[in-house]
């Protein structure tokens, strides 16, 4: 991706009408998803594959990925080891989740490997259009962080009946060190969210174009569940981002932890974990710049994780399995989170690791970037952003709405 490009992170939920316009979303959204309790998706066992069945001889992988999602290295490695059964790799892009689910519809849509979010599978396997996994042809599910493996976890798929994580990150607050001073710094005040409302920065903050990350930000500030339904609690939450517009003087940035940030036009900025890992590879910053950049995750902020499927059209199943666990073996996990800057949940990947001198990735977070890496605990420590109901979604975006215009106003 170059200097000009859009970050991969951006496209993960920008399409803020996701949940009630997908072609699948009247099945995404069940009671239990939503609120929180465990709920096991039903099984297709007709689409299960038989995980003793070798790899498609001669098959070409079809893979559906984000745009720059997946490092080519690490692809090409995949399609050397299976150089004996003649295998390839084919890879094409989506960049929102309803484009890709409209193609994945399509008659004829062979893809083997997909990468869906979380508010939307529950509609994809009402709709078939991803398989039951074979656990027994996935042996590196152990090296999976306990939230993913626990019994009763994760929530939006228990038992990881169709889908393992792909990546974990935090969103939390960025911020040039040369622009602040310490006592100025997020991480020194004792609500690091005041930073955003900081006048003496006016002109020179940005927040991420997502309306459930700015609103559940605004919520954590006030010390309440940023998953709530009440309208007395988010008319608040906007009511602080509409003064926030009005006296700061604000930016919703696209691409500000990869530009702005670096560059110094911003001086704070809403962002997550991994673009700002990803800065040095993907925004104009140079080292230097980006040893100027902090990162703090105020506790029991927001986490959420990215997901791994395989595509009940796929023409090669067995081989889709065999790529999917390979994605979870250690290095090459970690060879990929030192391409794309977002952090993978297994055993090695953790801030300890990377705070040993003899780790072979550990130059892929520098110090002052430490707080960017999740421990395993921080999974349950921190808050998801889940599904809403449709109901819930109208007075999110309506608010969300309340906020732009009184930036536009400005």
């Amino acid at each position: 991706m170059g200097a000009g490009s859009l970050p991969r992170r951006e496209f993960l939920r920008r399409v803020a009408i996701m949940a009630v316009s997908l072609p699948v979303a009247g099945q995404a959204l069940t009671s239990c998803a939503r609120h929180g309790a465990p709920a096991a998706l039903p099984l297709h066992d007709d689409l299960r594959i038989d995980p003793a069945l070798p790899v498609e001889r001669g098959g070409t992988l079809k893979i559906y990925e984000w745009r720059d999602y997946l490092d080519h290295g690490v692809v090409q490695r995949f399609v050397r080891r299976h150089a004996s059964s003649d295998v390839d790799v084919r890879i094409e892009s989506f960049t929102s989740m309803p484009e890709a689910i409209s193609r994945l519809q399509e008659p004829g849509a062979d893809f083997d490997v997909f990468f869906p979010v979380i508010d939307a599978m529950a509609g994809l396997v009402d709709a078939r259009l991803i398989r039951p996994l074979a656990h027994e042809a996935l042996p590196h599910l152990g090296s999976l962080w306990p939230f993913f493996t626990d019994a009763g976890g994760p929530f939006y798929d228990v038992g990881q009946r169709y889908s393992v994580p792909y990546t974990v990150y935090s969103t939390g607050i960025a911020w040039r060190r040369d622009l602040l001073g310490p006592s100025g710094a997020p991480d020194a005040l004792a609500d690091p969210y005041d930073a955003y409302w900081d006048p003496g920065h006016r002109g020179e903050i940005g927040l991420v174009d997502d309306y459930r990350e700015v609103i559940a930000m605004a919520l954590l500030r006030r010390g309440v569940d940023p998953n709530t339904a009440s309208e007395s609690d988010l008319d608040l939450a906007v009511d602080d981002l509409v003064s926030l517009a009005r006296s700061v003087d604000l930016e919703v940035s696209a691409d500000g932890a990869y530009e702005e940030l670096q560059t110094g036009d911003y001086a704070i900025q809403q962002a997550w974990s991994g673009d700002i890992l990803a800065a040095k590879r993907f925004g104009p910053g140079t080292d230097r710049t980006l040893d100027r950049t902090g990162y703090t995750w105020p506790a029991g902020g927001v986490v959420g994780c990215d997901l791994t499927a395989v595509c009940a059209g796929g023409r090669n199943p067995v081989l889709a399995h065999a790529f999917v666990d390979y994605l979870l073996e250690e290095d090459v996990a970690l060879d990929n989170f030192a391409w794309n800057g977002y952090q993978p949940p297994v055993s090695s990947a953790i801030p300890a690791a990377f705070a040993d001198p003899t780790f072979p990735w550990r130059e892929v977070v520098p110090p002052h970037l430490s707080a960017a890496v999740l421990a395993p605990e921080d999974l349950n420590r921190g808050r998801f952003l889940r599904p809403l109901a449709s109901s819930d979604e109208v007075a999110w975006l309506d608010g969300w709405g309340r906020f732009l215009g009184a930036l536009d106003a400005k």
